[in-house]
């Protein structure tokens, strides 16, 4: 549509009635909710059975609003629809998931989201991290060029255990240590100047661990940017890769103008500001939520673009 057909469209719904504009409001939320289950058919054709891997299934009827599939493998005979292997499988209420990604969208807070969905605080919770699965997942994200890579911390956090064991619980999620790096969880962040980025979260992060990582996701080809540490350095020496270290004691921020690691610092100031909107995040959950704001870095992913992102990972082609 032209943006001059669109405000003209805006002049004329701003003179209809409240109880209209509340009428075709609910409408073209109701529309945009129905695609939820449209996208989850037509996303992406799927010829293997999820279960066996068969590529002969057959239609077999609906099944809660979805289409149903039955593998003809004398073997397995087993029925699935769209979302069966999925990271969405198994839940419930398709009708709110684009109301509840909008919110994720806005990086709202779990009860906040709870409460503009309707729907119940668990709920929310068990949600976000099945949207984010695919994601958390496929971080093996290839780079080029100049990559640029240095390591972050965030406090340790026990969210959601009833017993801590090996330390002393903080009152009401207090403040770890600052001195004290057994309170820190590390993460290693590579990033290269297209934006794109991988992430490792190790608490024990070491040599072996930093060149198991990098190895398949940096191109040979690359220059390698990084501060001092001597992982680095060995590994750019083990795959013959250009090597550039910024070492801060010898006020050594930039070599000719281009080889720093400000972008990937930067980024690290960022997910650090977006992250502290969560009031602290529990350490098994903060995979979920590198991989959510790597999403933000590259582009600001639609209702239906998240949707696609969260079938297709497992996802094959279906018959028509």
């Amino acid at each position: 549509m032209k943006k001059a057909d669109l405000n003209a469209l805006e002049k004329t719904l701003a003179h209809l009635p409240v109880d209209l504009k509340q009428r075709l409001a609910n409408q073209l939320l109701g529309q945009i909710n129905a695609q939820a289950q449209t996208l989850l058919e037509t996303a992406k054709s799927r010829h293997l059975c999820p279960h066996c891997g068969h590529e002969h299934v057959v239609k077999w009827g609906h099944s809660g609003g979805l289409q149903r599939y039955r593998c003809q493998s004398l073997t397995c005979q087993k029925t699935f629809n769209a979302v069966t292997g999925t990271s969405l499988a198994k839940l419930h209420h398709r009708n709110k998931w684009f109301d509840y990604l909008r919110c994720m969208r806005d990086s709202l807070t779990l009860r906040v989201s709870a409460f503009r969905v309707g729907i119940d605080l668990k709920t929310a919770f068990r949600w976000r991290h099945r949207f984010l699965m695919a994601s958390a997942n496929a971080n093996a994200n290839a780079l080029s060029g100049i990559v640029e890579v240095d390591e972050t911390f965030f406090a340790e956090s026990c969210k959601g255990k009833r017993n801590i064991t090996h330390r002393r619980s903080r009152k009401r999620g207090g403040q770890s240590n600052r001195k004290h790096k057994g309170d820190k969880i590390p993460v290693l962040i590579a990033r290269d100047r297209n934006g794109n980025i991988s992430d490792l979260m190790d608490p024990a992060l070491n040599k072996t661990t930093v060149h198991a990582f990098l190895t398949p996701i940096i191109n040979r080809d690359s220059i390698l940017c990084s501060d001092g540490h001597s992982w680095y350095k060995t590994f750019s020496k083990s795959q013959g890769i250009a090597h550039h270290r910024l070492i801060t004691l010898d006020n050594q921020r930039v070599i000719g103008k281009e080889y720093h690691i400000q972008n990937v610092n930067s980024y690290m100031s960022r997910l650090k500001g977006w992250i502290a909107r969560f009031n602290g995040v529990g350490t098994a959950y903060l995979p979920s939520y590198l991989a959510w704001r790597r999403l933000f870095e590259c582009a600001q992913p639609t209702e239906e673009a998240w949707l696609r992102i969260a079938i297709g990972a497992n996802q094959q082609s279906m018959p028509t």
